[in-house]
């Protein structure tokens, strides 16, 4: 016969057990008969459990783990119970949420995911209304994806993501990573005709006028005027639109709702800065920032930190464009040095123009680059027009990593299709222009 395995580790003499199971009955009956109850209906309430709580990055790491395998298994509206309400206030709904998702993954399904370590003290910041959530827990994720998905090198960036977690006994979900609205555009298979409303600002120069005194020649003198938006103008524009509901969204975001049909706010607006200048950081960039608007700033790589002894004109430095990145702003490609059109030229010169570009902003924001502003002006009277070079300019800029492309047209429109994502018209937004002719091109 096997021994009784004694409690605790502790032994007891022979015999000791069935006198103090005697003494133990006895106590119990007379403190059931001193609370004048029967005992039959005396419970027995045992001592709390003690509690051993999963350390601060274990519950992290484990949050992560199951909003990953979520994806992993489309459950999108489990996903959306472990948003914080940061994360949810970026979306229309949740059944919005859900059905994008849907879509976009459908073309390349993720079929496994890598976590890294969680890292406390960590921000995030909307790349849609500039929200910032700090004190927040960053955990590196890779998501791995059945096939290969359009264009070149996205699932590069899908697998270098990261997701933003709250602390505390329950965390939260505040960046979604690769299910966030604004992760990389992926291409559906097939691209289903969308037509939307939604005027591109393009601004080049927001400063004051400049003084002929200052340049060289009339004809420099002209060209910055001509692109020159004084700042209260500017301040103006942005205050009425923001007076009448407009939303500032991002060109990813116009894609999410060409492509994969999600819902845009009221009145979407998209506000972009060619030229890589450093006046829009100075003079347009607090009025954004007041209200919560967004906007995607075309940079030519190679006039970053260059100063134009000719006219005079400073442009963005590094450190500024890593600053525009890390505080919610879009930082994509306007070629290298926005002095030759891409339509026509060598593989090798193109390369030269675009590919290696687009790499070396990649390499300063540390974000990826899906979008170009074509240098020069588009080469027929509307956006909607394109012949067989620049057609055959599309497919080679979609096999280096571009979804799509913005043009500087004679005629402004505000319709985008998503059947032309590399024909995006945008509004010119002029010098000395009023509110009211502002406001004429507005839908």
């Amino acid at each position: 016969m096997k021994p009784r395995p004694e409690v605790e580790g502790r032994s007891r003499p022979a015999g000791a057990g069935s006198g103090a199971r005697v003494a133990l009955a006895v106590v119990a009956l007379l403190v059931v008969a001193c609370s004048g109850l029967p005992a039959a209906t005396r419970a027995v309430v045992p001592p709390p459990a003690t509690v051993h709580p999963l350390p601060p990055a274990e519950r992290v790491a484990a949050e992560a783990r199951r909003f990953m395998a979520a994806l992993l298994a489309g459950q999108y509206d489990l996903q959306w119970a472990e948003l914080a309400p940061a994360a949810r206030a970026q979306w229309p709904s949740q059944q919005a949420r859900s059905q994008m998702l849907a879509v976009k993954f459908a073309a390349a399904r993720p079929i496994g995911f890598t976590l890294g370590t969680p890292m406390p003290g960590a921000t995030w910041v909307s790349q849609e209304d500039l929200a910032v959530v700090g004190g927040l827990w960053r955990v590196p994720v890779g998501l791995t994806m059945a096939s290969s998905p359009a264009p070149a090198g996205v699932e590069a960036a899908y697998r270098s993501s990261a997701l933003y977690l709250s602390g505390g006994p329950t965390p939260q979900v505040v960046g979604e990573g690769p299910a966030s609205l604004d992760a990389p555009i992926i291409l559906p298979a097939t691209i289903p005709a969308r037509r939307l409303q939604v005027p591109i600002l393009m601004y080049h120069r927001v400063a004051p006028y400049p003084s002929p005194s200052r340049y060289r020649t009339r004809y420099d003198y002209q060209l910055d005027y001509g692109l020159t938006v004084d700042p209260q103008e500017f301040a103006a524009q942005v205050g009425y639109l923001t007076a009448h509901g407009y939303t500032a969204i991002s060109l990813t975001r116009l894609a999410d709702a060409l492509l994969y049909g999600l819902p845009l706010p009221l009145h979407p607006v998209v506000f972009t800065f060619d030229d890589g200048r450093a006046s829009p950081y100075t003079y347009a960039l607090p009025v954004l920032r007041r209200v919560g608007y967004t906007a995607v700033f075309f940079v030519p790589s190679g006039l970053v930190g260059w100063d134009d002894p000719a006219r005079p004109q400073q442009y963005l430095t590094a450190d500024q464009l890593h600053e525009l990145a890390a505080s919610g702003f879009w930082v994509e490609d306007h070629t290298l040095k926005d002095d030759r059109p891409l339509w026509g030229v060598p593989e090798a010169v193109l390369s030269q123009l675009a590919l290696d570009t687009r790499r070396a902003l990649e390499s300063i924001t540390g974000q990826p680059i899906q979008w170009i502003a074509y240098t020069g002006q588009w080469p027929y009277p509307s956006a909607s027009q394109a012949g067989p070079q620049e057609v055959a300019l599309f497919s080679r800029l979609q096999s280096m990593g571009y979804v799509g492309g913005v043009v500087d047209a004679r005629l402004d429109a505000t319709t985008e299709l998503s059947t032309q994502l590399w024909q995006l018209p945008r509004v010119r937004v002029g010098p000395n222009e009023s509110l009211s002719e502002f406001i004429a091109h507005l839908p």
